[in-house]
C-alpha cells in the first residue's frame, strides 16, 4: 500500500510539474509574442492584448504600429489628419508614419524591403509583384486567416464580389495585400465631350455616331465660327494630351476593343494586342487624315495638361477628351454633350472601356508587426459600410470626411450632397481630414454634388451615352508569376515605348503607313508572341479564379 501511495504521489507530482511548466510556457510565449492566442474550451478567444471583434478599443492597452505610406505631392503629414487622430482615440492604436511622395516611394520601399528595415504596415504604394515576391518569403504576412477571424467587413466584400477575391489572391493561393475598391457616380471614362452650342452654330442638328459623321462635324468646326466669337479661324476642332484621346475614342471605334495601346480579349476569349490588329492601321489612317486637315490640335503630342486645359477654358476647343468640370462654371451655361461610342467602316460595335474600380496591394502587413490581429481589425474599419460605421467612420468617410461635419446629403433619397463650411471641396479634405483616394478600403458613393450643373451634366451624359456600352478589356488585376512578371514587364515596356513613338509618327505623317508591316515585324522582334503566351496563361488562371 505504501509503495502504491508513493507511486501515485510521484505521478501527481510529475503532472503538477508538467502543468506548471505548460502554464509558464504559455505565459512566456504571450509576453514575448503578444499575438499568441489563448485557446479556451476549444474556441479561439484571440490574443490577450485584444478585445473581441466588435468591441472598442481594439486593444486593451495603447500600442504603436509603424507605417510606410505614399503621400500626395505636397500633401499633409498623415499624423495631422483628423481620421488618424480619431482612430487612435477609438482603437488605442497609434500609427507612426514614414511617408514618401510617388516619385521616391518605390525606391524607399524597395530599399527597406531588401535591407530588412521595413515597417509593420505598408499603405497605398504596394504592387502585385511585391506580393508575389515578398509574400512567399514570409516578409508579407498571409492575411487569409486574419481576414477570416478579424475582418468581417472585408470578408463580406470578398463574399459579395468574386472579382475582389480573384484580384487579391496571389499565385500561391494566399492573400498578402488589401485592395482599394471604389465606385462613385463621377468615376467614369471620357470618350469626348463638346459644347452643344458649337454644333448648333455650324448647323449640325444631331451628334455624330460614326467616324465619318465625326469627321464632318470636326470639319465644320474648323471652317465655320463654331465658338461664335466672330473669328472663324481660332477653333481647334479636336484636342487632347498625348495619345489618350486616340486610345479612348478612335481605337475602339475601329477595332471594337477597349484595350487602347495595350492588350484585350476578343469574343473568342483570345488575348490580342490591339496595336497589332489590322484595324489599328485603319484607325491610324483616319487620325492621320484628321491631322493633315488641321482637325486635330497640332500640339497634341507636346502640350502639357495645363496648356490643354487653358485652351478648353478659353473656348477654343471643340471635342475634348476630358470632363466638362474642367470648364469655368461661371461662364459655361450651355450643355456639354458626350459623344456616343462611335462605329466605323471596320467595326459596328459601340464599346467603352469599363473604368477601373479596384486597385490591389493598398494595405500590407509585414512580419515585423507584433500585433497583426490589431492591424487587421484597424484596416477592416476602412471596409465598413454606412450601416457598420463606428462613430461615423467607414469607407466613405475616408473619401468625404465625416457626415454632418464636412458634408451632408441635401435630399432624403441621398442622390446629392454638399460641403459644410469651412470645407469647400476635396482639397480641404486632403489638407486636414483624410487621404481621400488610394488607401485600402471600400468606397461606394452614388451621390453627386448639389448645385454643380457641370457635374450633373457630366453624370447624366455618361449614364445615357457611355455606361450602356461598357466593356472590360484585359483584366488589369490578373496575376503573374515572378518569372512571368520579370520577363513580361521588360517586353511590355519596350512594346509600349515603341508603339507610342510609332503611333505618333504615323498620325503626324513622319512615318508612312506603307511601313505598317515593318512596324508589325518589329513588334514580333521585341517579343510580342512571347508576351501573348504569358498574358494568355495569366488570363486562363484569372478565368478560373472568378468562377
Amino acid at each position: 500500500m505504501k509503495k502504491g501511495v508513493k507511486v501515485r504521489s510521484f505521478a501527481l507530482f510529475m503532472v503538477t510539474i508538467l502543468v506548471l511548466a505548460s502554464l509558464m510556457g504559455c505565459s512566456t510565449s504571450t509576453k514575448d509574442n503578444p499575438s499568441a492566442s489563448n485557446n479556451k474550451e476549444g474556441t479561439d478567444a484571440g490574443p490577450d492584448y485584444l478585445n473581441p471583434v466588435g468591441v472598442y478599443p481594439i486593444t486593451k492597452e495603447k500600442i504603436t504600429l509603424t507605417v510606410l505610406g505614399m503621400k500626395d505631392p505636397g500633401g499633409t503629414d498623415w499624423s495631422e489628419l483628423e481620421i488618424f487622430k480619431r482612430l487612435a482615440e477609438k482603437t488605442n492604436i497609434e500609427l507612426k508614419f514614414e511617408l514618401a511622395e510617388e516619385d521616391t516611394f518605390n525606391e524607399k520601399k524597395n530599399i527597406a524591403l531588401v535591407g530588412g528595415e521595413y515597417p509593420d504596415i505598408i499603405l497605398r504604394g504596394g504592387e502585385k509583384i511585391d506580393e508575389e515576391t515578398y509574400g512567399p518569403q514570409g516578409i508579407f504576412l498571409d492575411l487569409t486567416d486574419l481576414i477570416d477571424k478579424y475582418a468581417p467587413n472585408f470578408k463580406a466584400l470578398l463574399d459579395k464580389k468574386p472579382v475582389v477575391k480573384a484580384s487579391v489572391t496571389s499565385m500561391d493561393g494566399k492573400i498578402y495585400g488589401l485592395p482599394y475598391y471604389f465606385k462613385t457616380a463621377t468615376t467614369q471614362g471620357h470618350l469626348g465631350f463638346f459644347d452643344s452650342q458649337w454644333m448648333k452654330n455650324v448647323g449640325i442638328e444631331t451628334p455624330p455616331t460614326t467616324t465619318d459623321e465625326l469627321y464632318e462635324m470636326l470639319k465644320a468646326f474648323k471652317e465655320k465660327d463654331a465658338n461664335g466669337n466672330g473669328d472663324p479661324n481660332d477653333e481647334i476642332p479636336f484636342s487632347g494630351v498625348g495619345l489618350t484621346a486616340f486610345q479612348n475614342l478612335l481605337i475602339p471605334a475601329f477595332t471594337g476593343m477597349t484595350g487602347g495601346i495595350g492588350f484585350d480579349v476578343n469574343d473568342a476569349g483570345e488575348v490580342v494586342y490591339v496595336p497589332a490588329m489590322p484595324e489599328y492601321k485603319e484607325a491610324l489612317a483616319y487620325t492621320n487624315k484628321l491631322y493633315k486637315e488641321g482637325l486635330i490640335d497640332r500640339e497634341f503630342s507636346t502640350q502639357t495638361s495645363q496648356q490643354w486645359q487653358a485652351k478648353i477654358k478659353g473656348g477654343l476647343v471643340g471635342v475634348y477628351n476630358g470632363s466638362p468640370t474642367l470648364l469655368d462654371p461661371e461662364t459655361t451655361k450651355t450643355e456639354q454633350l458626350s459623344l456616343v461610342p462611335l462605329t466605323s467602316p471596320t467595326n459596328d460595335k459601340r464599346v467603352v472601356k469599363t473604368p477601373d474600380y479596384l486597385y490591389t496591394s493598398r494595405g500590407i502587413i509585414t512580419n515585423k508587426c507584433k500585433y497583426p490581429e490589431a492591424a487587421m481589425r484597424l484596416l477592416d474599419m476602412f471596409y465598413a459600410t454606412e450601416e457598420n460605421a463606428v462613430d461615423g467612420f467607414y469607407g466613405n468617410t475616408v473619401f468625404l470626411g465625416y457626415e454632418e461635419e464636412q458634408w451632408k446629403y441635401t435630399d432624403d433619397s441621398k442622390t446629392h450632397y454638399e460641403w459644410i463650411e469651412p470645407t469647400t471641396g476635396f482639397a480641404d479634405i486632403n489638407k486636414s481630414v483624410s487621404v481621400n483616394m488610394g488607401l485600402p478600403g471600400l468606397l461606394e458613393f452614388p451621390a453627386i454634388p448639389a448645385n454643380y450643373p457641370l457635374m450633373e451634366n457630366k453624370v447624366n451624359q455618361v449614364n445615357e451615352k457611355q455606361v450602356p456600352y461598357y466593356r472590360d478589356a484585359y483584366p488589369v488585376n490578373a496575376r503573374f508569376t515572378a518569372k512571368e512578371s520579370e520577363r513580361g514587364n521588360v517586353i511590355e515596356n519596350d512594346l509600349f515605348t515603341y508603339v507610342n513613338m510609332m503611333t505618333t509618327k504615323f498620325i503626324i505623317g513622319e512615318e508612312s503607313l506603307d511601313n505598317f508591316n515593318n512596324y508589325l515585324a518589329t513588334l514580333d522582334k521585341i517579343g510580342l508572341p512571347e508576351l501573348i503566351e504569358i498574358k494568355t496563361a495569366a488570363l486562363q488562371r484569372w478565368n478560373e479564379a472568378i468562377k
